[in-house]
């Protein structure tokens, strides 16, 4: 009796460690919608980053 308890309560261990968390939902449809979502995000950086650099050459050059 304890050889099988012992083996259910090995299966179960190993369910328990590779199941995935409930509470972890991710929050795209498919993982081109997330690529998509990054890859805007990133745009945005750039774009903002390149403004920035444009102020800063406009402002030395009046000095």
């Amino acid at each position: 009796m304890q050889v099988i308890r012992n083996f259910f309560t090995g299966i179960f261990s190993v369910l328990k460690i590779t199941s995935s968390p409930l509470l972890y939902r991710y929050p795209y449809r498919n993982s081109a919608e997330g690529l998509r979502k990054d890859w805007l995000c990133i745009g945005r950086d750039i774009k903002t980053i390149i403004g920035k650099l444009e102020e800063n050459s406009d402002g030395n050059r009046r000095k």
